[in-house]
């Protein structure tokens, strides 16, 4: 018999690895993306072929092999040299699409059934712990955002500057306190001045239906919540461009609660109004 041919790469080194990795993306593991790539490239190839051209050793072929028979992307032949044939792309990856879409729906079901189940307990008073921790300004920032939308009577902040960019809360702060929250910010002197980026934060700040005074130093960054809960800043550098060094302090626990609160209430009886000019 004949020896057959060399075959012709028709593959750039490029153009292979980001399709590997886009295999990879879609559910096959580093050996199984490989062999399927090795077979779409060459139909006729045999286990020994494959594991040549690809450098997966010739047991992991074979599982590989086995592996995309199971999800999808290999048939068997029908002659026992070479029984292995890739199931055409536009075929496999189609059954594959059409998987997503069915866990779209599943977790789209899940949601309603979990948010109806949510809405049920609406209301009751869940366990908390007393201190925790929050990392991250995103992570911050979301868990601020939430406390905010649910104050009910009043929120307190201790306003240190400069300012972090994080527009989303001062819209927390201005959404409350036009759905009647008293809001109250006890700042010092630098915490309005306006960076070119921070200009509409600023603007949103200085607008807020709040009780703003101002002292020459305040001690940290904090906002209080219905007096209930206290978020306290202990972030050693006051601004970080990764956000990764931000953590501040959630006290739930009803004394440090007052400490914090008694704390508030003392620069503010200590505060001079603040006034902008042309406006509030």
């Amino acid at each position: 018999m004949p020896e057959r041919p060399e075959r012709i790469e028709r593959i750039e080194p490029r153009e292979r690895e980001t399709l590997l990795e886009a295999l990879r993306r879609v559910g096959l593991n580093r050996y199984e993306s490989s062999v399927y790539l090795g077979l779409v490239t060459d139909q006729d190839a045999k286990v020994a072929e494959i594991s040549k051209r690809t450098g997966v050793p010739q047991p992991k072929v074979y599982q590989a092999l086995e592996a995309l028979v199971e999800k999808g992307f290999c048939a068997l032949g029908s002659d026992a040299v070479n029984r292995y044939r890739p199931v055409p792309p536009s075929v496999a990856l189609g059954a594959f699409v059409a998987g997503l879409r069915e866990q779209e729906a599943a977790a789209h079901r899940l949601a309603d059934d979990l948010e109806e189940l949510r809405q049920r307990g609406k209301g009751q008073e869940l366990w908390a712990p007393p201190v925790e921790i929050v990392k991250g300004l995103r992570q911050i920032e979301r868990f601020l955002i939430l406390r905010i939308g649910t104050a009910r009577e009043e929120v307190l902040c201790f306003c240190k500057g400069p300012q972090v960019h994080a527009i989303a809360i001062a819209r927390a702060l201005q959404e409350a306190g036009e759905r009647g929250v008293a809001l109250k910010l006890l700042s010092d002197e630098s915490y309005y001045d306006a960076d070119e980026d921070q200009e509409e934060q600023i603007a949103i700040y200085r607008a807020l239906r709040a009780e703003k005074r101002e002292l020459e130093r305040v001690p940290t960054k904090m906002v209080l919540v219905d007096r209930r809960i206290a978020m306290v800043s202990v972030t050693r550098a006051l601004t970080s461009r990764a956000g990764e060094d931000f953590m501040i302090l959630v006290l739930r626990h009803e004394g440090l609660v007052e400490h914090f609160l008694a704390s508030f209430e003392r620069g503010w009886d200590r505060a001079e109004p603040v006034h902008f000019d042309g406006g509030a």
